[in-house]
């Protein structure tokens, strides 16, 4: 009876048929080639990337699949003294290289090359990766940087720079030839460079994305050697071999700390100007006021009606600018931002408003709510309303009239609209009206007016907007007051 013979189990063969298979199957074109650089394997991968069929490759040069002017500069190093150690390395590392497919296309590649000692000869596997998604984004990071609006700069793990936009060679006053492969600390005053490289080092060892500096100035330094005020932010940028590149973009800040200044010296002088109004000017207004009061008890009403109309004038007059002084103070305090801040019912808050500013018999107010509580500073708030109410009935023309107030939730905004039924604010006047002392209705002569003004700068001190709209030729004007829903703090809180 006769048995068939199941062959030997072979570990080196199936070892062979596994590793044929990775070959064959990898993400990346693989060619076998003899020391002479003739093809003898080829892989799936590298007859899609190049174009050609497994039959055209074989017994091909492998220079053939670069353009002609890479060819010699391959087969050196193809064929140099490496190629006797058997160990992989990377090819063309630090320049371009470029394959050619078999429609005459070219293509950037990457190119591994390790050797193979094989039964009777050497050879040579080389691995080839299209890079061209990489370049592609590679360009479009180039762009980028070099589009930034400010200046860009990349430095390595040793602090030098490598790539700069040319945002930073017009900031800076250097060429790009001049910044590249120096130390970022060029950039620096002197006396800044040494502490500098502690805090560069301590950033390398821990690095994340940030604001750098923040809650202290930092400066710059030019060609020139002048200094200017600017803003940071880093970021780290992983490096292809694992070393850390960190991308810094760095904005000249000199206007806006001027800026700064401009407004720090004016609030001073505002402040300055509140004493004084509080004390210099109040004192002897209610001196005077008290003086007519006794000049009125002397004369014991025996004095002449013109001469009790001209008291009575100068009554009114002291009243007003006694208003005036108390308006500017408000003013003055309003650029302060109230720090208490509670939970606020929009159709609450108007109902108050209008309780504690009662319209007139004549006008009628219309009310939508259609806003959630938000948590806000009150205070400030219904100050600005009660203002704009009153406002509508003081400018209006006509013993009667309506008054439409509309709130509603818009994005981070609650946004209050006033809306009256008078006789409008022509399109001349309407930037004058939000400045003090403007009053253009013959109504308004008595008030200071400095209600609009005061309204602006309490919403604005609270990040909020404040809107006008009136046209030439139709009546009813509306203010519209976008106040933030949520907390809004300044940048130095």
């Amino acid at each position: 009876m006769n048995s068939a013979v199941a062959p030997a189990y072979c570990p080196e063969r199936s070892a062979e048929r596994v590793l044929a298979q990775v070959v064959e199957f990898a993400p990346n074109g693989v060619a076998v080639t003899t020391a002479a650089g003739r093809i003898v394997l080829v892989n799936a991968e590298l007859e899609r990337m190049f174009g050609y069929s497994r039959s055209e490759l074989l017994e091909r040069s492998i220079e053939s699949l670069l353009p002609e002017r890479f060819r010699l500069g391959h087969a050196l190093l193809r064929t140099g003294d490496e190629l006797g150690d058997v160990r992989s390395r990377a090819m063309g590392a630090g320049r371009e290289l470029l394959g050619r497919r078999a429609d005459g296309t070219e293509f950037p590649i990457e190119i591994g090359v390790s050797t193979l000692q094989a039964p009777g000869e050497a050879l040579v596997v080389e691995t080839i990766v299209d890079i061209s998604v990489r370049k592609r984004l590679e360009r479009m990071f180039q762009k980028m940087v070099e589009a930034a609006p400010c200046s860009m700069v990349m430095i390595d793990a040793r602090g030098r720079i490598v790539l700069v936009n040319q945002q930073a060679e017009v900031m800076f006053g250097y060429t790009r030839a001049e910044l590249i492969g120096e130390a970022l600390e060029l950039l620096l005053p002197e006396r800044l460079r040494a502490t500098h490289t502690g805090h560069r080092q301590a950033f390398a060892a821990a690095p994340s994305m940030r604001q750098m500096g923040m809650g202290r100035d930092l400066t710059a330094r030019r060609k020139d050697g002048t200094e200017f005020p600017v803003e940071i932010g880093l970021n780290p940028v992983p490096g292809d071999e694992g070393g850390g590149l960190v991308l810094a973009a760095v904005t000249d800040i000199t206007r806006r700390k001027a800026m700064e200044l401009e407004i720090q010296q004016a609030n001073a002088n505002l402040e300055e100007f509140t004493y004084a109004a509080s004390h210099d000017l109040k004192s002897p207004l209610r001196g005077i006021a008290d003086l007519l009061e006794w000049i009125i008890e002397d004369l014991n009403g025996l004095q002449s009606a013109e001469v009790t109309r001209n008291l009575s004038r100068i009554g009114d007059r002291i009243r007003r600018l006694e208003r005036v002084i108390d308006d500017l103070l408000t003013y003055a305090r309003a650029g302060t931002m109230s720090a208490e801040v509670i939970p606020v019912d929009p159709r609450a808050l108007i109902e108050g408003v209008l309780e504690i500013q009662p319209l007139s018999p004549g006008f009628q107010v219309t009310v939508h709510v259609d806003a959630q509580p938000f948590v806000t500073a009150k205070t400030p708030l219904e100050t600005v309303l009660r203002n704009l109410v009153a406002n509508a009935v003081k400018h209006h023309d006509r013993a009667s009239g309506h008054i439409n107030i509309r709130v509603e939730d818009m994005d981070r905004y609650c946004v209050f609209t006033i809306a009256d039924d008078g006789p409008g604010i022509p399109a001349a006047s309407q930037e004058r009206v939000f400045r003090m002392f403007q009053a253009l209705s013959p109504a308004a002569r008595g008030s200071s007016g400095i209600g609009l003004a005061l309204s602006k700068r309490l919403v604005e001190s609270h990040g909020g907007r404040i809107a006008l709209d009136s046209a030439d030729g139709v009546r009813g004007t509306v203010v519209r007051v976008s106040w933030p829903r949520f907390r809004w703090r300044k940048s130095h809180e």
